[in-house]
């Protein structure tokens, strides 16, 4: 596949000093206004740079989502996520401050949309469709203001760059929804339905993309955060103009399914847009396998659940190099003892269900069910090297006889996502030599197992920063093909902002919501399951079925595997409305949700003397590592201080 557009915009964006500058001026200062409107290349210079200020997956840089949320942490004190996790921040901090670059950007899709009519060189139809691009792009940038700072101010027509501010007022947030979803709405209709046929131009915006984002932006305003929440009684204008609703409307919840439903009946009725859950079989050929298709889904560029998305320019390729274990990789995304525990068993039953067959302690004495489908000879370093190679090809998956039974015959998706202490790393070539690099001298026997404990190779006494703090590290969105002794990688990869999935799983949440029996809740809750490789929620948990409760704890649930690090649990558990969760100092965390207070995971502090014995039991022991500060304020990002600073009618967020 072509992919011209993405490089011409990544190119772009490399080419000038910052995108922030860029979008205050003309593409290039040494060109005319004339100059530019006239040229198609100085057009689509400019078009791919209001393209620019979408944030990329960046630990550091772009998304704190992930390190600020309850599933992961990230051990680096040079990261953000660490001083807001521990409360030390406030309105003037400026940490992931993207207000003023995201209202530039809008700007930008202003000034494209009132001059690309000036350029002669691009056909009527280019111009409709590049209109129609920006009209996306300008929602999409609300959207992302949206999430993160609540209700904004709302500009709908181009200002001139030295504007006054001091007039301009919040808007409420349904307004600023609904002004996303009318935008949505116009971009769409002079979009194609798709790219298939100009694969070239994949990672522009088309009529499912503006779909899709109307059912995240509806599904978000239809959640308690937003929708009846009367801790939010007092979020006001100056003029007294209440900017949250604080009486619930169940219709909001109609307004979410039906736009998740929109996407739904393209994907059933339109099989030329190539939209479904991905499944290795449909792909590549061969007996499904629901671990590789897991894993696949998340490095395969540009597969059949990709709704959104764009190339990452390495950023895939640094989220492997800090996931993978130590040393020579920086080994600190550390998934917590939360998202572990989430995770269900084979059974498809939540582990602590009775029924589950869960043991939280001990060592498996029998292998899973997967773990050597070819039935390799384990006693020779051919048969050796040949597990190896099933393991990264995905044939092989699933817990070995002497792991501890924590991680014992859990579902498809634990083994995709989570890499455990003594877990054979998947993404080491097959040599012994480069395997036993991450070996302790007492284990190097080729296979190359992860140590994450006090003194294991992983997690070297000395090292202050590279291991994980949690005794787990990420192993979903790693290549298991990679070699990251040598760091070398086999494809290209890309960042995903919207799949397939999402929309489901929004779908049957917006359905639960005022039809908790609609028949729809389990035909596509199942299909998510099929895929996983568990059996149906209504099979391994038949309590739930109409419950609306339940279903909803369940489908909560449901989002937090199905979607694990993927930027959804943060955005979650804030619109609804449960990262206040206390945590109420009992001797284990029996908590769901909550941001504050202790975060638990394996002892990391705890070895045996030399380092070299997985049999160690203290390891498994589940402790705090992190206490952190989560008040109400958090659940939006303050607007900076020097925004608050230009204008009396702009009021800061509650409780900052």
């Amino acid at each position: 596949m072509k992919h011209t557009y993405i490089y011409l915009l990544i190119a772009f964006i490399l080419g000038f000093t910052g995108c922030a500058d860029f979008l205050d001026k003309q593409p290039d200062d040494m060109k005319t206004d004339e100059m530019v409107w006239s040229s198609r290349t100085e057009v689509e210079r400019y078009l791919a740079n209001v393209y620019a200020a979408i944030p990329e997956h960046k630990l550091q840089q772009d998304d704190p989502w992930l390190g600020l949320s309850d599933e992961i942490d990230l051990s680096w004190t040079v990261y953000h996520t660490y001083p807001v996790n521990l409360g030390n921040w406030d309105t003037n901090s400026g940490f992931y401050r993207k207000y003023e670059l995201w209202y530039r950007a809008i700007r930008a899709s202003f000034v494209f949309e009132n001059n690309v009519d000036r350029c002669q060189e691009l056909s009527a139809d280019l111009k409709t469709q590049y209109k129609a691009e920006v009209k996306f792009l300008r929602g999409y940038y609300y959207w992302l203001l949206l999430r993160q700072y609540g209700p904004v101010i709302l500009i709908k027509e181009e200002q001139p760059s030295n504007a006054d501010w001091v007039g301009f007022a919040r808007s409420s947030f349904d307004e600023c929804a609904e002004y996303i979803c009318e935008l949505m709405d116009e971009a769409a209709a002079d979009l194609p339905v798709h790219w298939q046929n100009n694969t070239g131009w994949f990672g522009k915006p088309n009529k499912i993309v503006c779909a899709a984002v109307k059912s995240i932006v509806l599904t978000h305003a239809a959640s308690p955060q937003w929708n009846g929440n009367s801790e939010y009684a007092d979020f006001k204008n100056p003029d007294g103009t209440p900017l949250a609703n604080t009486v619930y409307d169940e219709n909001k919840w109609r307004r979410a399914a039906e736009a998740s439903k929109e996407v739904i009946t393209i994907a059933e009725t339109q099989p030329d847009a190539n939209l479904r859950l991905y499944k290795n079989n449909e792909q590549e050929g061969g007996t499904f396998n629901p671990y590789k298709s897991l894993v696949d889904v998340q490095i395969k560029a540009w597969n059949c659940e990709i709704i959104f998305g764009r190339y990452g320019q390495g950023n895939t390729e640094a989220w492997m190099v800090h996931a993978s274990p130590s040393p020579n990789n920086l080994g600190g995304i550390g998934p917590t003892q939360r998202l572990v525990d989430a995770f269900l068993m084979k059974n498809g039953k939540p582990i602590e269900d009775p029924a589950s067959g869960y043991v939280a302690t001990g060592f498996a004495t029998k292998p899973g069910d997967n773990w050597n489908p070819k039935n390799r000879n384990i006693n020779t370093n051919d048969g050796r090297i040949g597990m190896i190679a099933d393991i990264r090809a995905c044939d092989a998956w699933g817990h070995w006889a002497g792991e501890w039974n924590m991680y014992a015959d859990r579902e498809p998706r634990f083994y995709a996502s989570i890499l455990y202490n003594k877990r054979v790393i998947p993404q080491i070539p097959d040599d012994v030599a480069k395997r036993n690099y991450y070996s302790s001298a007492g284990q190097q026997n080729g296979y190359g197992r992860v140590e994450l404990y006090y003194g294991g190779a992983s997690r070297q006494s000395g090292s202050t920063t590279f291991f994980s703090r949690t005794g787990y590290l990420a192993f979903k969105n790693v290549d298991p093909m990679a070699n990251m002794r040598d760091r070398t990688y086999p494809q290209q990869y890309m960042n995903v902002y919207i799949r397939y999935a999402t929309i489901l799983l929004n779908y049957i949440e917006a359905l639960n919501e005022y039809d908790p029996t609609h028949a729809d809740i389990r035909k596509y809750w199942d299909m998510i399951r099929e895929r996983a490789g568990v059996p149906s929620a209504f099979v391994a948990s038949p309590q739930i079925a109409g419950d609306k409760n339940l279903q909803r704890e369940f489908i909560l649930r449901e989002r937090q595997i199905e979607l694990a690090m993927e930027c959804d649990r943060y955005f979650t558990t804030r619109r609804r409305w449960l990262a206040h969760t206390p945590d109420k100092g009992g001797a284990i965390d029996d908590r769901k949700y909550g941001d504050g207070g202790r975060m638990w995971g394996m002892d990391i502090n705890a070895g045996d003397a030399n380092g070299n014995n997985f049999d160690f039991t203290g390891f498994y022991d589940v402790v705090p590592f992190e206490v952190r500060v989560f008040k109400k304020a958090y659940y939006l990002f303050p607007i900076p201080q020097t925004e608050i600073d230009k204008s009396k009618n702009l009021v800061q967020n509650p409780w900052w």
